[in-house]
């Protein structure tokens, strides 16, 4: 009898150790949320300790790997912007100048100098429009896609961040306490193998 519990009993110990190990590193990644002294040692949990650094690491990759303002610029240059913004600009233009013109000028004199606008804007606002792009991308070339997610993970409160890697790596983090469960069990199946001998 003891040696058929020793296969079922040490295995299960070895199970719930390693399930309740993983789990409390889990939950020691969050909390405790403050700096809590305990004799000569602080404890504070890894994320909300590091947080600062945390978010300039994401602020880094964002800029660096995931956004680069160079890319984001091109993606927003796409020929059907442009001629969105192009019917845009002739549309108002067109508006504008049969509102300002005086009522005593020919209907066929305004169609003509509305047509001629319409083709000069038509013609010159692509390379108008390229023409900025390179201003603006050398005008804001300190501006940081990363800088403004750091500045929001730095904002939020300690349980919104929590809640947030969970949300995102739940499910991993499941797994991770029950791989615990699983190796656990297996490292007491050779315990109550070397035991046995």
């Amino acid at each position: 009898m003891y040696i058929y519990g020793r296969w079922i009993v040490i295995p299960l110990i070895g199970a719930f150790i390693g399930w309740v190990t993983n789990v409390l590193a889990i939950r020691l990644l969050f909390r405790p949320h403050r700096p809590f002294q305990f004799l000569f040692w602080t404890f504070q949990g890894l994320i909300p300790k590091r947080r600062a650094e945390i978010a300039a690491n994401v602020a880094r990759v964002v800029d660096k790997d995931l956004l680069p303002l160079g890319e984001v610029l091109e993606h927003l240059r796409t020929p059907a912007l442009e001629e969105k913004i192009t019917e845009l600009v002739v549309e108002v233009a067109r508006r504008r100048l049969t509102e300002r013109l005086p009522s005593f000028i020919p209907a066929g004199l305004k169609e003509a100098a509305s047509k001629t606008i319409e083709e000069t804007l038509r013609r010159e606002i692509p390379p108008a429009l390229e023409e900025l792009e390179g201003e603006l991308t050398s005008s804001i070339s300190s501006f940081s896609l990363g800088d403004l997610v750091a500045e929001k993970i730095n904002k939020l409160d300690l349980h919104q961040v929590e809640n947030l890697i969970v949300e995102v790596a739940g499910r991993e983090l499941r797994y991770i306490e029950l791989l615990g469960g699983v190796l656990g069990f297996f490292i007491g199946l050779v315990q109550a193998f070397v035991a046995g001998r």
